[in-house]
């Protein structure tokens, strides 16, 4: 029997004046940066829920509360890590994961290789199957009037073995 499942993350975040932009475990130069319990990387958060929810293991929220303090300030590569654990206990493997950030600025594709690099090893996939694209929302809405940033994530995974 073939087990392959697909998850699907959705994660925003609101800007906010005196953090540093984090997307994809990389510093991204910005006036703003993003409002959370965490860094605050949407576009990890996305990958996280997108993994977790293939798996049939809840959500981000449900493993990383932002009630803990334990989790405050924390580097969202170290939830990815966490995260790639629970699936390899859960008997999967990652086969690809395809990231959508929206956002009207700054502009991110030249960001892109560098984020893949951090975000491969922890995945365990090669760089090639880690999907990057960014898009605006034509300024339409919140994220159009420049208030936040959205990420969408979907992942595939396979039972290992």
């Amino acid at each position: 029997m073939i087990d392959d499942r697909v998850g699907l993350g959705i994660d925003f975040h609101r800007f906010a004046e005196g953090r540093p932009l984090v997307l994809g475990g990389v510093v991204v130069p910005s006036e703003r940066g993003l409002l959370g319990h965490s860094d605050a990387d949407v576009l990890i958060h996305a990958v996280c829920d997108a993994l977790l929810g293939a798996a049939g293991l809840g959500d981000i929220g449900v493993h990383y509360p932002d009630t803990d303090e334990r989790f405050r300030g924390i580097s969202s590569l170290t939830l990815l890590e966490d995260v790639m654990r629970k699936i390899g206990a859960a008997g999967y493997c990652l086969g690809n994961v395809d990231i959508t950030v929206i956002a009207e600025r700054p502009k991110l594709a030249r960001h892109f290789t560098a984020m893949r690099g951090r975000l491969a090893p922890i995945l365990g996939i090669a760089e090639d199957r880690v999907g990057l694209k960014a898009t605006t929302s034509e300024t339409m809405g919140a994220l159009g009037r420049g208030e936040g940033m959205a990420a969408w994530a979907v992942c595939l995974i396979r039972k290992a073995g």
